[in-house]
C-alpha cells in the first residue's frame, strides 16, 4: 500500500512538470510568432523606405544630368554666339546661331544660299557652309529646308515641300562632297511652310522663313 501511494504521487509531480513545461513551451512559441510578426513588418517598412530612398536617388539623378545637359547647353550656345553672333570675329552674312527644342542650329537664309525658287548654290551659299563645316565635323547634324508660304507658280516643284526637301539634300551633298563631312553622320528634313520661323504674311517674314537650319546633336 505504500508503495502504491509513493508510485501516484510520483506520477502527479511528473504530470504537473509536463504540464508547466507545455505551457511554458506554447508561451515562448507565441513570443516567438509575435517576434516574428513584428520583425516581418519592420522589413515590410524598412522595403518600404528604401524603395522610397531608391526613387528620391533616381529623381535627384536625373535632375543632376539635366542640371548638367541645360549648363552644357547655354555653354556650347554661348560659344557659337561668341563665334558667330552678330559682331563676332567670323559672324556670317546671313546666318544666326538659334535655340531650337532639339538643340543649336546655324540658321542660313535662304536668300544666301539658293537664288529664288532654285536649287542651286551660290557662290555666298558655298563660301558660308564651308565656313560653318569647321564646326560640323565631329557632330551629327540634321540639314532642314524651310520655305515661305506662297505657293509656287513658275517652277518645276511643284510644292514648297518639294522644294525644301530638294534644298537639303543639296546642302548635305555639299558638306559631305566638298567640305568632307561623314555621310553617316547627316540627315535631312524639308518642311516647307509648315515650320515658320516667325509668323506673320508680310514680305520681312516670309524672307526669315525662307531658310535652312543646320540641327547640330551631341555625339
Amino acid at each position: 500500500m505504500k508503495h502504491t501511494l509513493t508510485l501516484a504521487v510520483a506520477l502527479f509531480a511528473a504530470s504537473c512538470v509536463s504540464s508547466e513545461q507545455h505551457r511554458r513551451i506554447v508561451g515562448e512559441k507565441n513570443a516567438l510568432q509575435a517576434q516574428l510578426a513584428s520583425m516581418a513588418e519592420a522589413q515590410k517598412t524598412l522595403s518600404a523606405e528604401n524603395e522610397r530612398l531608391r526613387n528620391q536617388n533616381r529623381d535627384l539623378s536625373a535632375r543632376a544630368l539635366d542640371a548638367t545637359y541645360i549648363a552644357e547647353q547655354k555653354q556650347k550656345l554661348a560659344d557659337l554666339l561668341a563665334r558667330y553672333g552678330q559682331g563676332a570675329p567670323s559672324a556670317q552674312n546671313g546666318v544666326d546661331v538659334v535655340q531650337t527644342p532639339e538643340g543649336i542650329a546655324f540658321r542660313v537664309a535662304g536668300g544666301v544660299l539658293f537664288a529664288s525658287g532654285q536649287n542651286v548654290l551660290s557662290e555666298s551659299g558655298r563660301r558660308t557652309l564651308t565656313e560653318l563645316a569647321t564646326q560640323l565635323t565631329s557632330r551629327k547634324i540634321r540639314i532642314e529646308g524651310h520655305t515661305d508660304d506662297e505657293p509656287i507658280v513658275n517652277s518645276s516643284w511643284g510644292t514648297n515641300l518639294r522644294l525644301s526637301i530638294e534644298r537639303s539634300m543639296v546642302v548635305a551633298d555639299f558638306l559631305t562632297a566638298s567640305a568632307g563631312l561623314s555621310k553617316s553622320n547627316v540627315s535631312v528634313a524639308g518642311y516647307g511652310e509648315y515650320r515658320p520661323a516667325v509668323n506673320g504674311g508680310d514680305d520681312v517674314s516670309r524672307s526669315k522663313n525662307r531658310r535652312v537650319e543646320i540641327l547640330m546633336f551631341d555625339q
